[in-house]
């Protein structure tokens, strides 16, 4: 009895002629969910009950052609990889077929290698732009949800300061979301023009879910706020949470040309605590030692270490350094080094007040144009 992976990806060959559509199914079963129809009107049928990821189609049939078939397909999804098979001669209907939306075509006979390599980039093609389409009907979503959460709640708004904090906390993941997007825009233009084809964007666009699934949180926490139910204390890992952060971080830091690095110990350091309060916590300081070193396009490092009863998170950039003066007022809230630089002056009143709402401390050590440390430590859960 064979197996099949709930996400393997599905093809759906159409073609009268039982040969070639036989053999793709044989090259392509180990790999795939193939589902085969010998007309048209059977493969359309198919397309609406399997949702395939890519679709293999012989462009001349009896009854409805290949291209006739092609404009109906794109009718129940414009967004589906179709590949047409041609014969001999039909070079010209070939062509036909890419103005019509077609994203390829092969002739018959084909290339075994060739048509996996083809078969692979385009399920990969298709599962890139779902997932995009997904993504961008979240954050629409996530929007919306917003704005009627901002309308409803008076109370939240009458809270200035409250309110800010929410403007600020949507700020990191939004900011992260947006690098991701110029970084997946760059993969796709290269893509499109032949110059990545064995590269994949999904990693990015899993990145952009995450970070909406923050926003998301985020939202939920604020429109909770003051109530009971809003602490979720649980046990967590500061270290998988610190390795979620960086990796969400790494585009903010790659658009502003800096490097991060981390050291994380293979010790999941658990503390009880709320998971996405630290989050944001250590997102605020990561995020902000980024943006500090931008104009000098240096170094961020990010080590988290385990001692005997805490965890330190230590957060080392070599940009412009914090003076004496503003020093003392950087927990502040409202105050900011940014300046000119967009900045709410909330990130490190709301990491200090996280930290010692987990019973924790923040140290920081800064020189002028040399560079700025902080240090985050917070108790272990003991047993």
């Amino acid at each position: 009895m064979t197996t099949v992976a709930v996400d393997q990806p599905r093809i759906l060959i159409i073609d009268d002629e039982i040969g070639p559509r036989e053999s793709l199914r044989m090259l392509l079963k180990t790999d795939y969910q193939v589902f085969t129809a010998d007309s048209v009107e059977a493969g359309l049928n198919l397309l609406k009950e399997k949702n395939p990821d890519t679709i293999v189609m012989d462009i001349r049939m009896p009854g409805i052609t290949g291209i006739e078939g092609l404009r109906k397909i794109r009718e129940i999804d414009p967004d589906v990889s179709v590949i047409m098979l041609t014969g001999f001669g039909a070079l010209d209907t070939a062509k036909e077929a890419l103005r019509l939306g077609a994203n390829d075509y092969l002739s018959k006979p084909f290339d075994a290698s060739e048509m996996r390599s083809v078969i692979s980039r385009y399920v990969d093609r298709t599962r890139l732009q779902r997932q995009s389409l997904n993504a961008a009907a979240e954050i629409k979503e996530l929007n919306n949800r917003l704005l009627q959460e901002l309308a409803q709640k008076e109370r939240l708004a009458s809270l200035g300061q409250a309110s800010a904090e929410f403007v600020h906390d949507l700020g990191n993941p939004l900011t992260i979301v947006w690098g991701y997007v110029q970084m997946l825009a760059k993969r796709l233009e290269k893509s499109e023009g032949g110059a990545d084809k064995a590269g994949s964007p999904l990693n990015e666009l899993n990145i952009i879910e995450e970070k909406v699934r923050t926003c998301r949180e985020l939202l939920t926490m604020w429109s909770s706020y003051g109530s009971a139910d809003s602490v979720r204390h649980k046990t967590i890992s500061v270290s998988s949470i610190v390795r979620d952060v960086i990796s969400g971080a790494d585009a903010v830091a790659e658009q502003s040309g800096v490097s991060l690095k981390a050291n994380i110990c293979d010790d999941p350091c658990t503390l009880f605590g709320d998971p996405l309060q630290i989050k944001r916590a250590m997102q605020n300081v990561i995020v902000n030692a980024v943006q500090a070193c931008s104009d000098k396009h240096g170094t961020v490092t990010v080590t988290c270490t385990r001692k005997d009863f805490y965890v330190d998170l230590v957060v080392e950039d070599n940009g412009a350094g914090i003076t004496p003066a503003q020093m003392q007022k950087i927990f502040e809230p409202y105050f900011t080094t940014k300046q000119t630089k967009s900045g709410t002056g909330l990130g490190l009143y709301i990491t200090k007040k996280v930290v010692e709402d987990h019973h924790g401390s923040i140290k920081v050590d800064s020189t002028p144009d040399v560079g700025t440390t902080f240090v985050i430590r917070l108790p272990l859960q003991t047993t």
